[in-house]
């Protein structure tokens, strides 16, 4: 930490704070946008148990180009 510190040009103290606050656009703060998209891939995992992450993707990619056109 010190020579982090002694490269940024600031006080221990002040990184020591910094590192316990989270970020803005951290997890944190994303969460709230994060849990549409993963109800999307509940509902078809619930759906298609056999899917595996590829084909819940491609099912995503369909639905979102779908949705995208008129």
């Amino acid at each position: 930490m010190t020579a982090v510190s002694e490269t940024l040009g600031i006080a221990r103290s002040n990184k020591t704070e910094r590192v316990k606050q989270p970020l803005e656009g951290s997890v944190v703060s994303r969460r709230s946008w994060t849990m549409i998209p993963l109800m999307e891939i509940e509902a078809i995992i619930s759906e298609m148990k056999t899917y595996g992450y590829r084909r819940v993707h491609a099912v995503l990619g369909i639905k979102a180009h779908n949705e995208s056109q008129p």
